[in-house]
């Protein structure tokens, strides 16, 4: 296939466009900036000379970008959407439903979600990993890097976290939802934000908090809502369960969130996605993934990238887990705080067992998740 390939920055596009080529198709990458999801005058209009300059079967992109769909549904050609961030609003966009989207999200529960609101254009796929560039890679390591337990992540304390800027709630109102945090920290498999925010709960919460996402995407406050929540439960779930492993173990953070004094982890800056986080991956004795909450049932890209990396991953509970690995056999998952530090307690001390793991999840990696048998599902248009 002929392929209009739109990159907005993200991490993937040299993973994604290799493997589109190495599996035959033809790509072309445009990356003009936009200066509005659904509205911008200047980036439709290149873009309709752009698919009429070329015989193009399909627009692609990572994310979904409303403006894309509007200039596929005029041009009478597919538009696919690969969606790896969660919550991703746009999704919400009035476009969603149009004739020409093939949308792909990786979490099992929101696209069930999606379809029982009628957008058969929503559909479930897992998240992708290119296992032939990371065993080339691979093959020849620097020996850079070398850590007991790691964790390559965002801590999530910046502007962005909306909930620590409420300060002007009720008091009853406030300790309702602080409950709720509390209670969503020791509980994995089940989402309490979206039960315990009940009709008239949000009633309350809206008289204090405007969540609307303005024109051209539904209304979705309450989910809104919802999010916030569980950012915050992310928020000081990282920095727990850091700081728990950190009193007992040496831990290595990449992040480009700084962590406080009292987490008892080394600070070493970020890690470039492309070139060191594979390495880091392999290196480390444990990768630890601690999941944005936001991900209610699917399988992080990060779980995905440690496996391709050959890396071993301890990682919190998600459903989607027991359907692609056995817990122990693959990569382990852990229940609680508790079980997280038996368990790191553990491997780091059976070797053999945990590089045996390792190279059973870098398998399941190569034929579940690579590029290659995930792309020619994505394209089957």
């Amino acid at each position: 296939m002929n392929i209009l390939y739109y990159y907005w920055n993200e991490n993937s596009k040299e993973d994604c466009a290799e493997s589109m080529e190495r599996l035959g198709h033809k790509v072309k990458i445009r990356s003009q900036k936009m200066t509005g999801y659904s509205n911008d005058a200047s980036f439709s209009e290149a873009l309709k000379k752009e698919i009429h300059s070329c015989s193009y079967d399909c627009i692609f992109s990572f994310d979904y970008f409303p403006l894309l769909s509007i200039g596929a549904q005029e041009a009478g050609i597919p538009y696919i959407s690969w969606v790896y961030d969660c919550p991703h609003y746009t999704l919400q966009s009035e476009t969603l439903g149009n004739s020409c989207n093939r949308v792909y999200v990786f979490d099992y529960a929101l696209s069930e979600i999606y379809r029982s609101q009628g957008f058969e254009t929503v559909e479930y796929m897992p998240l992708p990993v290119n296992t032939f560039r990371l065993d080339k890679k691979l093959s020849g390591k620097s020996g850079k890097y070398s850590h007991d337990i790691s964790f390559v992540g965002s801590l999530y304390n910046d502007d962005k976290n909306f909930y620590d800027k409420i300060t002007y709630l009720p008091e009853y109102l406030k300790g309702y939802l602080d409950a709720i945090i509390k209670a969503q920290e020791m509980i994995y498999g089940m989402d309490l934000p979206s039960q315990m925010i009940t009709p008239e709960i949000f009633r309350e919460i809206e008289k204090y908090v405007n969540a609307d996402l303005g024109e051209g995407f539904r209304s979705i406050k309450r989910d809104v809502i919802c999010d916030m929540l569980r950012k915050k439960v992310t928020v000081n779930e990282r920095k727990n369960l850091l700081s728990l492993l950190g009193k007992n173990y040496p831990v290595d953070l990449y992040s480009g969130s700084k962590p406080s004094d009292d987490m008892n982890v080394r600070y070493l800056g970020t890690a470039d996605y492309y070139w060191e986080m594979p390495e880091i991956f392999a290196s480390s004795k444990i990768n630890l993934n601690i999941s944005l909450r936001s991900i209610l049932t699917g399988i992080p890209l990060r779980v995905i990238d440690i496996l391709g990396a050959g890396g071993f991953c301890l990682t919190n509970y998600q459903a989607e887990l027991a359907e692609y690995f056995e817990n122990g056999r693959e990569l382990v998952w852990f229940e609680s705080p508790e079980d997280m530090l038996d368990k790191a307690d553990y491997y780091l001390s059976h070797d053999i067992e945990r590089e045996q793991i390792a190279r059973n999840g870098h398998e399941a990696a190569q034929k579940l998740f690579s590029y290659d048998v995930l792309l020619p599902k994505v394209l089957a248009i």
